[in-house]
């Protein structure tokens, strides 16, 4: 592919056409002019060169910019094109534009002092919005509105240049426009048209590189980028003080507790309040991806990609060619997969390996139950289970009340329990959930009748108490009866 260079013809107070225009116009294979008489052609002719007009390419000379980019695009297939225009190129108001939108290629542009002279005569601006200059290095702290033009300068090298892509990213669309100039040695600035989004991946950039971004009035990216760009501003210089000083450690609390709640929304069965709660684990994930990234270590498009292999790896029923008709299958498939993921990983690859120790104790014991039962180790019937049941709770009666015996035999009988519960097909952690539940409800029932009585709860006797209970024991079951009837 050849080239485009946009000159503007200038000449000094003795009528000496400008070195470097000249230089410029005298190395083009083909330079273009719009009439044969005016003062480009006369330039080129100065240059030793021989003009070409646009009625030599059967254009007229107010040919549309479109014509005339699309002329200029079929010289530069294999040769290097000068179009020169007296003054500033750039009166006839989208061929520059044009250009940038239909290359691949950059376009020069000569002479020109500043970048900023591209700004204001080349791009075809919103003279209605205000501008703003930024140097790249403080850019991530700097205030500006999207409805402006937004010039960033300093931009020396690729690092830099993906660092000034990923700070619009926070405000831009990823499409959003982006040009770029970079000083050439001999005069004028070599344009290239480009993206946020392709800025965020340069990788190469020459020193002095200047980008110039076009006004936005349409609202930054929604959804879950938008979620993305709010924590990397908030965790950014400027941003909130807490949220700055956040590490792994001081969320985890945070992740577990944020976890619960959407939990204790889904077992109260309110659905708005679960939409919620899955929005404040979701910021969870987000808000450790970006200290991920801020330590080199990974970012939220790892954690996405990593999910999606796994989700991918661990369903081949579904993405592959393996059979799974029944969960059961599933499961097993499963576990055998994640089995052979720690062996390949170098880890223990146990029966019991994998299975996170720090999980609520009930349920790291219906874990270790489920995954020793699947390799075999496991009563012939829920008979044997019930029998061991019995078997500790004599041997904790045996105990000395207080003693560590005590204690360990008070754990074999809830490890024996939750293996009743999974021969039951129940799983023990909610079942106690909403054991717990029940008594939290009913005990509050109590309290609201015994202060009807005058009274309060801490001052019943044993007596008192079962007729509280009983009495809320019965006034759920005709609430639950009526229900039943009215359902039916």
């Amino acid at each position: 592919m050849g080239s485009i260079a946009i000159v503007g013809v200038e000449r000094d107070a003795a009528g000496v056409l400008d070195a470097r225009v000249a230089s410029r116009i005298a190395r083009a294979d083909v330079a273009v002019v719009a009439t044969e008489d005016g003062a480009a052609a006369q330039a080129v002719r100065d240059a030793g060169a021989v003009p070409l007009t646009y009625e030599d390419l059967g254009l007229a000379p107010d040919a549309p910019p479109g014509a005339v980019v699309e002329t200029l695009e079929s010289l530069a297939c294999d040769r290097d094109v000068a179009l020169v225009a007296a003054g500033f190129p750039f009166v006839r108001a989208g061929v520059v534009s044009g250009l940038l939108a239909r290359r691949g290629t950059a376009v020069d542009v000569y002479p020109l002092a500043s970048p900023l002279q591209v700004l204001l005569l080349g791009l075809e601006l919103d003279v209605t919005a205000d501008a703003a200059i930024v140097d790249a290095g403080s850019l991530a702290a700097a205030e500006f509105r999207r409805d402006t033009h937004l010039v960033v300068m300093g931009i020396d090298n690729a690092a830099v240049a993906r660092s000034v892509g990923k700070a619009l990213s926070r405000d831009y669309a990823a499409e959003h426009r982006v040009v770029l100039a970079v000083p050439l040695a001999d005069g004028g600035f070599d344009l290239s048209s480009s993206t946020v989004e392709e800025l965020a991946r340069v990788e190469r950039c020459e020193r002095g590189t200047v980008a110039f971004v076009a006004p936005s009035r349409i609202e930054p990216p929604d959804g879950f980028d938008e979620l993305v760009r709010i924590v990397d501003v908030l965790r950014s210089p400027g941003g909130c003080p807490w949220d700055r000083e956040q590490t792994h450690e001081t969320l985890a609390k945070h992740m577990l507790e944020e976890a619960y709640e959407a939990v204790h929304a889904i077992e109260a069965g309110d659905l708005r309040a679960l939409a919620d709660e899955l929005g404040d684990v979701l910021l969870q994930v987000v808000l450790h991806a970006r200290i991920g990234a801020e330590e080199g270590a990974f970012d939220i498009d790892e954690v996405i990609s990593n999910i999606i292999a796994k989700i991918r790896r661990r369903h081949p029923h579904v993405f592959g060619t393996a059979e799974a008709r029944t969960p059961d299958e599933v499961m097993r498939n499963w576990d055998a997969i994640k089995r052979g993921e720690r062996e390949e990983r170098g880890e223990d690859g146990g029966v019991l390996a994998g299975v996170t120790r720090s999980l609520p104790a009930l349920m790291y014991a219906q874990k270790l139950s489920k995954r020793a039962a699947a390799a075999g180790f496991e009563w012939p019937d829920i008979d044997g289970v019930w029998a061991k049941v019995h078997e500790e709770i004599d041997e904790l009666k045996a105990a000395e009340p207080g003693s560590a015996a005590a204690a360990d035999e008070v754990g074999d009988l809830l490890f024996t329990v939750v293996n009743v519960a999974r021969h039951l097909g129940v799983d023990a952690e909610d079942a106690l959930r909403r054991t717990c539940a029940k008594f939290v409800r009913r005990f509050e029932e109590m309290e609201r009748l015994a202060r009807e009585r005058g009274t309060d709860v801490r001052h019943l006797g044993i007596d008192e108490y079962d007729e509280l209970w009983e009495l809320v024991k019965g006034q759920e079951r005709g609430s639950a009866s009526t229900e039943e009837e009215a359902a039916t």
